[in-house]
């Protein structure tokens, strides 16, 4: 069975940026975040030998969530600009590998992930998707995993279930009620991980809440309804995004390796040339590494 791999850009790369030291060339242009997303994409497809794989960023515009609630993420800190540079270089050297990349204007990551999973996976694929974004855990199924990069923790339906006593798709009802503080989402006053379980057990999710609002209110006199119905909409992913992509058009293609070479010795990481050569020559023959 056909594998699509599908990587959270901007997870790669902030944890790229902040677990190591500040790396610049000569000449004083930041490398760090390059460095290190070049390395852990290397070592996926080293370990997984990915025939289809697509690099999904975030569209750095405002998106149709902050359209909707206009607090969205609001307490994440601004993008620092040693690193902001350094994304118009990664996205180069991906396409210079033959990676296929995606980004959207309106949308985040997550939601074109989520539109690519659900896609793939009813033409017969498995997917494996790169993310730390809990957000994703509701995508899980019998042909669709996550892995979380920063510990290599692999969810399927039964992982996703015992870590956060519930099913998959029960996942948004599970963010809506938590709240996400990276996120800014609130959640309801009152509810953490294991009230949000038995809540979820006693109606059903969000829209069982909802059609029994009263029972709930007496339960949790500070729950708002508005606010309840805002996060369950901000959690769920934005699936209306229009992707015409097929098979091919995530299919790995051969890496410029002439250019990745100079681009790589440009940037001062000659250790990382004798790997993209690798890829290149096994790109050839069919299979990666």
């Amino acid at each position: 069975m056909k594998t699509l791999y599908l990587l959270d850009a901007s997870s790669f790369i902030y944890r790229s940026y902040f677990a190591l030291p500040p790396l610049s060339t000569k000449e004083g242009f930041p490398t760090g975040a390059i460095y290190g997303f070049l390395r852990m994409i290397l070592a996926i497809m080293k370990s997984e030998r990915p025939e289809y794989l697509a690099v999904v960023f975030d569209f750095p515009a405002p998106t149709r969530r902050e359209e909707v609630f206009k607090e969205y993420k609001a307490g994440r800190p601004a993008m620092p600009d040693p690193l902001k540079v350094q994304i118009p270089v990664i996205k180069k050297l991906l396409k210079l590998m033959g990676i296929p990349i995606l980004e959207k204007k309106g949308y985040e990551a997550d939601d074109l992930i989520a539109v690519l999973a659900r896609r793939f996976s009813e033409r017969g694929f498995r997917v494996k998707i790169y993310t730390p974004d809990k957000d994703m855990l509701q995508v899980v199924s019998d042909k669709v995993t996550v892995v979380n990069p920063v510990n290599w923790e692999v969810f399927d339906p039964d992982k996703v279930r015992r870590k956060f006593g519930v099913p998959p798709e029960k996942i948004p009802d599970y963010l809506a009620l938590v709240g996400d503080k990276v996120d800014n989402i609130e959640g309801v006053k009152g509810i953490g991980p294991k009230t949000a379980m038995d809540v979820i057990q006693r109606f059903g999710g969000v829209e069982g809440i909802l059609e029994r609002w009263e029972e709930f209110k007496k339960l949790y006199p500070e729950a708002d309804r508005d606010k309840l119905k805002l996060s369950y909409t901000l959690v769920k992913p934005m699936t209306d995004a229009d992707i015409d992509l097929g098979d091919e058009d995530l299919k790995i293609s051969k890496p410029d390796t002439e250019k990745i070479r100079a681009e790589l010795q440009n940037l001062e990481m000659k250790s990382l040339i004798k790997d993209i050569e690798n890829l290149s020559r096994t790109v050839n023959q069919g299979s990666l590494f």
